[in-house]
Order: C-alpha cells, then sequence, then structure tokens
C-alpha cells in the first residue's frame, strides 16, 4: 500500500478509490488510512478525501476537485486573480467558485472558501490548469466578473478589493467586455458591476 501512495494517481484520493484499488471494502480501508494518518503518512483534507502531502506533485489546489464532488467549480475570484498576476496580494484563503452552497473548509492543507455562483454564469471563462493534477481554474477576466458579481450581493463580500495590475498581467479588457455581455446576468446586477467597476478604475 505504501508504494500505491507514491503513485500520482494517490496524491489526493477519496476512502473509495482506495478501497476499490486495494479490494478492500470502505470500512476496512477507512481503517487502513486511519492507520496511515496517525504514522504520519497521510493527511485527511474532510471526510472521505486524503492526501500524501509529502508527494512532489500535491498541491492544495488540486485538492479543489474532490472537495466540490458533484458540484460545478472552479477556483476563482482573488485566488485566481492572483495566480494570473492581476493582484500581489496573496489571500488567505483558496477562493473557490461552486454551484453549491457557500461554506468555508478549514483543513490541513489550508482554508477554502466556496461562494456559491448560478450555474449558468459557468458556462464560459474557466480552464483546466497546465499542473500534473489539473484542476479547473478561471480566466483573470472571469475571476473579476465573479468577483464583481459578489460584491453586488447583500454581504458585499469583496466591497475591497487589492490593487489591480491589468497591464502587465495580460488582463485582455476585450474578453472581460466579451463576457459581461455574453454571460446571463441580469441588467439590475450588470449595472451595479458596472458602477462598481467605473469607480475602481477611478482611483487607480
Amino acid at each position: 500500500m505504501l508504494d500505491l501512495l507514491m503513485s500520482k494517481d494517490f496524491v489526493i484520493f477519496t476512502t473509495r478509490e482506495f478501497a476499490n484499488q486495494g479490494g478492500l471494502s470502505i470500512s476496512a480501508a477507512a481503517k487502513r488510512l486511519s492507520r496511515l494518518l496517525e504514522n504520519g503518512l497521510l493527511v485527511r483534507v474532510t471526510k472521505g478525501v486524503w492526501a500524501n502531502t509529502r508527494h512532489p506533485y500535491f498541491h492544495a489546489l488540486s485538492c479543489v476537485p474532490y472537495l466540490l464532488g458533484k458540484e460545478q467549480g472552479y477556483v476563482s475570484f482573488l485566488t485566481s486573480l492572483h495566480l494570473h498576476a492581476v493582484v500581489s496580494q496573496i489571500p488567505q484563503a483558496i477562493q473557490v467558485a461552486t454551484t453549491g452552497r457557500g461554506r468555508v473548509l478549514v483543513s490541513p492543507v489550508g482554508r477554502f472558501e466556496f461562494f456559491q455562483i448560478k450555474p449558468e454564469l459557468m458556462t464560459q471563462g474557466a480552464d483546466w490548469s497546465d499542473t500534473t493534477l489539473p484542476y479547473l481554474i478561471a480566466t483573470p477576466e472571469k475571476a473579476l466578473i465573479d468577483t464583481l458579481y459578489l460584491s453586488t450581493r447583500k454581504n458585499r463580500r469583496f466591497s475591497r478589493l487589492p490593487e489591480l495590475d491589468l497591464r502587465s498581467s495580460g488582463f485582455r479588457q476585450q474578453e472581460f467586455e466579451r463576457l459581461m455581455k455574453q454571460l446571463p446576468i441580469s441588467s439590475r446586477i450588470l449595472s451595479a458591476m458596472r458602477s462598481r467597476w467605473g469607480a475602481m478604475q477611478a482611483h487607480e
């Protein structure tokens, strides 16, 4: 089983995947994984999801597909904007757009914040990462749209943003405008987003 943990297929995995590979029942697999956890060979990311954080392919971002489960979703908001060099400030959490409920997961590999977005707003603007263990990530243009969208909500999330670098980061203004026009956003919310965006540009 230790050899199994060194393969790239078991850097991040579920209890069920481990059970199927080892020909074990779910309960037997859970007990074996718990022993590996006690010996410091594994980390339990959340219930039913495990990670070999010592593996060279491990990255907390690659946990996102496992944490989403059957939900649609992708890495977005400030996390994506930072990874695309639009913001230099490192977010304190990995922020994820999801069709599921909003929630926070504090795990041994990091803090994950999930923000609910309507499924129809997820049809464009996300690509698979080029990492060995891929995850979906919003383009910088879509990440900014997601951020502006949430900033119009009642809780005013992202009402204050760090300074944006739209020039040297490769941010595509035309793509940003295309998505703003094509995504099914109500005219009321779109107007609020454009107003917010205009205020941000005025302070640059």
